[in-house]
């Protein structure tokens, strides 16, 4: 399969040479430390890649790679380093064509849910997983949420200060690259679907939205909140629902505070996590933002409450460093973190 993917991939891109091309990617790298004896060292890649094909058409491909030291340092539940994950060599993030119109974009592809939902401008700043996607979604469904993907059909419209955007996936998300685990299946009688909807709205300064995300498989869940393996999920239907806001509140030159509050729901009392919410603010001046949030989240197995304070500063256009400190609370435990992260963009 691997092998076949790559004939296909260059295949696509061998006719197009004559284009422009557009290669980029970003380098991520943080230390943790649990405030005791135990620290670990994460580092991701991401390689983008973007090569028209014609006037409105272009083909995108991105790939992940994933390396650290040492497994989590704390037993929470919504994984404080929206980075942290398993080593991987190398993993498809997405790969498909793009078209655009005027006020309209459609992807058909291998994309993942993280490219398209959930990110604004303040929940960017924080690096908390639950601040990338809403836990009643990601710890529910084994879905193409990082560092998986999986074909997609995406389109988004906007109108006005209005956009609205949906993906339709298959029901469950991977990044192997052999026969029964590559991000090209679909298999809906295995998997089922997964369809995500979102509307926002902009006026202003001021990013709000609501959307939800229905998938026709429910995944039972252990004590420990673990979910089942995919053959064994039911077949019923189950929805998340969210809403989002973020408004400015005061301004002076380059400076300005924004508040942010969000709150999701999933419609099962079984799933991995059935409710969520979070508030914050941050406050952005000259070449650095501050910012503080703290969230809730009910997992079938408990209850945790998390806080994170940070401070992002832009060294150059491409490079920003970033330290951040962060308590959780769960049955497990109380839990401190200090990280320091560093990014780049090329």
């Amino acid at each position: 399969m691997k092998l076949k993917t790559m004939l296909f991939f260059v295949g696509c891109t061998i006719p197009c040479m004559a284009y422009t091309q557009t290669f980029g990617g970003a380098y991520t790298t943080e230390w943790q430390w649990d405030m005791k004896k135990n620290t670990n060292w994460v580092n991701l890649l991401r390689l983008d890649m973007n090569l028209p094909l014609w006037k409105s058409g272009s083909l995108e491909a991105a790939t992940i790679h994933v390396a650290k030291t040492n497994e989590n340092i704390i037993d929470d539940w919504q994984t404080f380093s929206n980075i942290e994950e398993d080593n991987i060599f190398a993993a498809i993030a997405m790969m498909g064509y793009r078209h655009m119109w005027k006020k309209a974009r459609l992807f058909v592809g291998v994309r993942n849910v993280n490219e398209d939902f959930f990110t604004s401008d303040v929940t960017s700043l924080f690096t908390g997983s639950s601040c990338g996607i809403f836990p009643t979604v990601s710890a529910s469904y084994p879905i193409s949420n990082y560092p998986l993907a999986g074909l997609t059909v995406y389109f988004d419209v906007s109108f006005g200060g209005w956009t609205f955007k949906n993906s339709l996936y298959n029901g469950a998300g991977y990044n192997g690259w052999n026969r029964h685990d590559n991000p090209f299946l679909v298999r809906p009688k295995r998997d089922g679907v997964f369809d995500m909807a979102q509307l926002e709205y902009e006026c202003g300064n001021g990013h709000y939205f609501a959307g939800a995300a229905v998938h026709n498989r429910r995944y039972p869940v252990d004590e420990e909140g673990r979910l089942s393996p995919m053959g064994e999920a039911l077949k019923q239907t189950s929805c998340a629902w969210w809403v989002y806001g973020e408004q400015p509140v005061w301004k002076a030159g380059n400076k300005n505070v924004i508040l942010m509050a969000q709150y999701s729901e999933n419609t099962c009392r079984q799933s991995g996590c059935y409710r969520y919410a979070e508030a914050g603010c941050a406050y952005a001046g000259g070449s650095g933002r501050l910012g503080m949030s703290g969230q809730y989240a009910r997992f079938f197995q408990g209850k945790e409450w998390s806080l994170e304070l940070t401070w992002n500063k832009a060294v150059s256009e491409s490079l920003f460093i970033q330290p951040i400190l962060q308590y959780v609370r769960n049955g497990n435990g109380n839990f401190t973190v200090l990280s320091a992260r560093v990014h780049y963009s090329f």
